[in-house]
């Protein structure tokens, strides 16, 4: 009889037990914070900005950011990391994308199974994502191609220095640029048709002319002598475009060590620091910088709400716009202040999580 209480006893205790796990379980999986991925095209100061915002969305959204920047500025690194963020069970991830073209299928696949992507900076217009944060990068180019014709009034030649052409911001502003030195009817939307990256583009009825695009395929290490070389090549060429944020400050260099700071003109896209100093300076003439800041803050922002399912209240047309910036020296004290004060913020963050 003993037995048989005891027995009874100890289902009793057990049950009691389980349940109590299973309610600790509930309450530790109900607790836990939606994990986002946040991945950017490279390790560029750039992204430093970003990082600045990720600390107060996640207190302010309840969410838990991880911050990806691919070492080499790959696809195949940024699938790597989209992969690893799919088997840990994230709830949502912001990407800007290397090779639209060739990872759009996957980005299908991964939405499909219920992760929503948003892109920010460089697009994937042909997926299923959520969004597109950031400027219009065409609508930047176009802005380029003014400061090209302010700085180049009677014409000249110029060439551009990118990281790749199959991203499709590179595509866009550079297309931007071709568009509206060929005075194309004004438009924010890229019309979908690049120009072949050909030698010697006559643009304006050839009153400039577009030597080159070179391209250095990620690589920050062969950027300056991408660009040392093509000072050798064109003796009298006026002026260089940088069109990634690390192309400017490796244009810069190449410039300097050529003796010619001052007399080749430089523009340069995003707010690397040399590139903000050489506007300073003077050694720059303008910088085309965005927000990657409220980048994050917008992307992170929008996935939260779908993960909560509220309405993020994305635009018809998929764009959330942040707009570009004309830094020059008339404004440049003003914008670096605000640049700065973010620089140290990401700089700490990136620290605190390595």
């Amino acid at each position: 009889m003993k037995s048989k209480v005891l027995i009874s006893l100890l289902v009793v205790l057990l049950l009691f037990s389980f349940s109590t796990i299973s309610a600790q379980a509930q309450q530790e999986a109900a607790a836990k914070k939606p994990l986002i991925g946040y991945i950017t095209n490279g390790p560029y100061e750039f992204w430093t900005y970003s990082a600045a915002a990720i600390p107060t969305m996640e207190e302010e959204l309840g969410v838990d950011v991880e911050l990806f920047l691919p070492p080499n500025g790959l696809p195949e690194e940024q699938k790597r990391f989209i992969e690893s963020l799919v088997a840990r069970g994230a709830a949502g991830i912001g990407i800007s994308v290397v090779d639209p073209d060739n990872v759009t299928e996957f980005f299908n696949e991964v939405i499909a199974s219920g992760i929503p992507m948003v892109m920010f900076d460089s697009d994937a217009p042909a997926s299923n994502r959520l969004a597109y944060v950031g400027m219009s990068n065409y609508a930047a180019g176009r802005m380029a191609g003014e400061l090209v014709k302010e700085v180049l009034p009677d014409g000249g030649e110029w060439m551009i220095s990118v990281g790749r052409l199959d991203a499709q911001n590179a595509i866009e502003r550079r297309q931007g640029m071709i568009d509206e030195l060929n005075g194309e009817p004004y438009s924010t939307t890229y019309p979908g048709k690049m120009t072949p990256n050909t030698p010697n583009l006559k643009l304006g009825g050839g009153k400039w002319t577009l030597l080159e695009t070179r391209t250095d395929g990620g690589d920050q290490s062969k950027t300056k002598a991408i660009a040392e070389d093509a000072i050798l090549k064109y003796p009298e060429m006026d002026l260089i475009v940088g069109m990634w944020s690390y192309s400017s400050p490796a244009v810069i260099s190449a410039v300097r060590d050529a003796g010619l700071l001052g007399k080749m003109k430089i523009i340069g896209f995003d707010m690397e620091t040399e590139l903000l100093q050489a506007v300073q300076d003077g050694y720059a003439y303008a910088a085309l910088g965005q927000d990657p800041f409220t980048y994050a803050v917008k992307t992170i922002e929008t996935l939260a709400k779908v993960i909560k399912g509220e309405d993020p209240k994305v635009p018809a047309d998929g764009l959330i716009d942040v707009p570009a910036l004309k830094i020059t020296g008339e404004n440049i004290d003003e914008v670096w202040g605000k640049y700065k004060e973010q620089l140290a913020t990401g700089n700490r963050y990136i620290e605190a999580t390595k």
